[in-house]
């Protein structure tokens, strides 16, 4: 259990960083991303901010996947300790699925139960 999980500083366009969080759809049960993040001003320096809202106001059970680039990726929970908000580590993903996906990470096969749904999480 964290207070706060690594997030991405800069916004960089070829690692095209995100912060989302995940929801069930309804009718599928896929996982649906909402993205929190985006990319900022330009800074002096050249580079962007990468710009995240603020991640503690979010419900708790909020599952939050934090992309640094196509190689890795994490997944949060987010949980209270009394009326702090903290972050439970869920799980890494070290690549892509495959090169035929659509760019998504699909937790499932990342979490060690390899039962993982996204609605099963959110209802715990």
């Amino acid at each position: 259990m964290i207070r706060r999980p690594a997030i991405p500083r800069w916004w960089d366009p070829v690692s095209r960083p995100h912060v989302a969080v995940l929801i069930p759809d309804p009718r599928s049960g896929a996982e649906v991303r909402y993205y929190l993040s985006k990319c900022g001003e330009k800074q002096s320096g050249g580079r962007y901010d990468f710009e995240v809202v603020d991640i503690d106001k979010l419900p708790e059970g909020t599952l939050l996947e934090v992309k640094f680039n196509a190689m890795k990726a994490n997944l949060y929970k987010m949980e209270r300790v009394g009326t702090v908000p903290c972050w439970r580590w869920l799980g890494r993903s070290n690549g892509l699925p495959d090169f035929d996906s659509d760019n998504s990470i699909y937790w499932d096969s990342v979490l060690d139960t390899g039962t993982y749904s996204p609605r099963d999480m959110i209802l715990a």
